[in-house]
């Protein structure tokens, strides 16, 4: 090595992290079919469990995939639910009332996943919109809305869509989601910083709880204060996240497990 030359900074992830990465991400969806033990089938809640709302993406010609979290107490940890396995039942219909069911069925939200719950919904005509809810115990969330996409063989004679990015919780209010609520949009595509991991600052319009996240529980408590705004909350809820491309951005994936993309690391 020559003295004095200048050091290569290295980026990204080692090959064997990644495919551990990958190898763990590729379970999450089985985590619910593989719950052992007992399954509350008429759990009760001292306050609503549907705090986080709703919401829907990877729309296909055929199918969507829906979302809700579990979280009575949202800004507690683990969302004010207990260690154990909770069913939640969903429903997909043609109209918003809900009298031309399509499909429906029953899944566990288990707290390995924070008792989120992730649908995967086929059986679905192309290009439509369709209405969703889902129900636990006596609760019933807000009653989402999505669409398909079109077929593969199809070409649209239009597509709106709108895109966002960079939405600090503590330096703004998100005033652009209620003018999307008003368009006509076909897909919403978020281009990354969902949210930010740094400590909350005094003097700020709102103010992130907590220091600077680095666990699982804290990014869970940090998603949970963004969701809930009532703007993005209710944007998720008639638009989906997933007309709706998210992509990821350095900020959603800092602390232990994301050292190779965080901001301050220089890899973003």
């Amino acid at each position: 090595m020559v003295r004095g030359a200048p050091q290569l900074r290295r980026y990204g992830i080692e090959r064997r992290e990644f495919l551990r990465y990958l190898a763990a991400v590729s379970v999450i969806p089985s985590l619910p079919n593989l719950v052992t033990g007992q399954v509350v089938e008429r759990p009760t809640f001292a306050a609503n469990p549907f705090t986080l709302g709703v919401a829907s993406g990877d729309p296909e010609p055929n199918g969507v995939v829906l979302w809700t979290r579990l979280a009575p107490r949202p800004l507690e940890p683990f969302g004010g639910m207990p260690a154990e396995a909770v069913l939640v039942r969903w429903e997909v219909a043609a109209d918003e009332a809900f009298t031309d069911l399509v499909r429906s069925g029953a899944t566990p939200a288990v707290p390995q996943l924070g008792h989120s719950v992730h649908v995967e919904v086929d059986g679905l005509e192309p290009h439509r919109w369709y209405f969703y809810r889902f129900h636990t115990g006596p609760e019933t969330s807000p009653v989402g809305r999505t669409r398909t996409a079109p077929a593969v063989d199809v070409l649209p004679e239009r597509l709106r869509f709108a895109f966002t990015s960079c939405q600090h919780y503590e330096v703004g209010y998100f005033n652009g989601y209620p003018h999307m609520q008003q368009e006509d949009l076909d897909l919403v595509v978020h281009l990354g910083d969902y949210i930010y991991e740094y400590a909350g600052n005094e003097n700020r319009v709102r103010k992130h709880l907590g220091g600077e996240i680095n666990s699982l529980n804290e990014y869970r408590l940090r998603y949970a204060q963004y969701r809930l705004d009532e703007d993005l909350q209710e944007t998720h809820r008639i638009l989906a996240d997933g007309h709706a491309a998210a992509v990821a951005g350095d900020l959603e994936c800092a602390g232990p497990a994301g050292d190779g993309c965080a901001a301050e690391s220089g890899h973003a």
